[in-house]
């Protein structure tokens, strides 16, 4: 079975989005599940901000 979480973050502020990505990771069962220690990995959150109908929104740079 496939889990999906979703958390918003009202702003980019680093710390903002630390404590989204630590309740998003949460929901899944937290880090340590996924990944051991001494490992390394990139976790890359997909940002996007809201528009008007009709605008492009594409991923934060």
């Amino acid at each position: 079975m496939t889990k999906v979480a979703v958390v918003q973050a009202n702003s980019y502020d680093p710390q903002v989005v630390e404590q989204a990505m630590t309740e998003l990771l949460a929901h899944l069962g937290g880090m340590s599940k996924y990944i051991q220690p001494g490992e390394r990995v990139l976790v890359k959150p997909n940002m996007l901000e809201g528009v008007d109908k009709g605008l492009s929104v594409t991923t934060h740079p």
